[in-house]
């Protein structure tokens, strides 16, 4: 009884240090992680909004403010974060959306967009789609037809206007759904951004 008692005592006590080790390794990984993801995110940024001087980060219960006005069923599709994108006179450029859902596997990609609600740029951060398929679509040495990457050739498009494959934009030859995926991402982002730019330019944006 006593050993068993001991053996129960010795073993609690190893997972409390084990969990106290762990615990202590986080709080100095963590902040690591996270930022280097937020300078690849930076970096990405830059790629769709080259001109900015700045990525002022949106309030998240502005872009579920926005989410909710434009009546956008995101389903597995999230917003992670946007930005306001100011340039060197101060003035608005436009405005960015960090979104990440289901392609082929999973996908992440930035979203830029001007005051005309023009795509900037379309910068694909992440995907875990198919080697050679759908991972074209973060591949900056696979070209469309027009010799863009895929997300290059989404640049200058108005998607609220116009957005049909084979008319605007060129699919992924054999990767149907990661090409699905990520324009549907692109065209729930640009609602949810037209909404946010909505709400910014009538001064309705939630303040504390």
């Amino acid at each position: 009884m006593k050993r068993t008692l001991r053996l129960g005592v010795t073993l609690g006590l190893y997972a409390a240090v084990s969990c106290l080790s762990l615990a202590v390794v986080n709080n100095f990984t963590a902040p690591v992680i996270k930022d280097r993801e937020m300078a690849k995110e930076k970096e990405g940024l830059r790629v769709v909004f080259r001109d900015a001087k700045d990525f002022i980060p949106i309030d998240s219960k502005d872009i579920s403010n926005a989410v909710a006005i434009a009546k956008v069923e995101l389903g597995s599709v999230s917003i992670d974060g946007m930005y306001q994108v100011t340039a060197y006179d101060d003035s608005t450029l436009g405005f960015a959306a960090k979104i990440s859902g289901p392609t082929y596997d999973t996908s992440s990609l930035l979203l830029g967009m001007d005051t005309d609600l023009k795509i900037t740029g379309v910068h694909i951060l992440s995907t875990t789609d198919s080697k050679g398929y759908g991972s074209k679509a973060a591949d900056p040495n696979y070209k469309t037809t027009s010799g863009k990457t895929f997300g290059g050739q989404f640049s200058g498009l108005k998607p609220l206007e116009s957005f049909e494959r084979n008319k605007d934009y060129e699919a992924i030859s054999g990767a149907t759904m990661t090409t699905n995926g990520i324009t549907n991402m692109i065209m729930l982002g640009s609602k949810v951004i037209k909404s946010y730019f909505d709400l910014h330019e009538a001064n309705l944006i939630i303040k504390e």
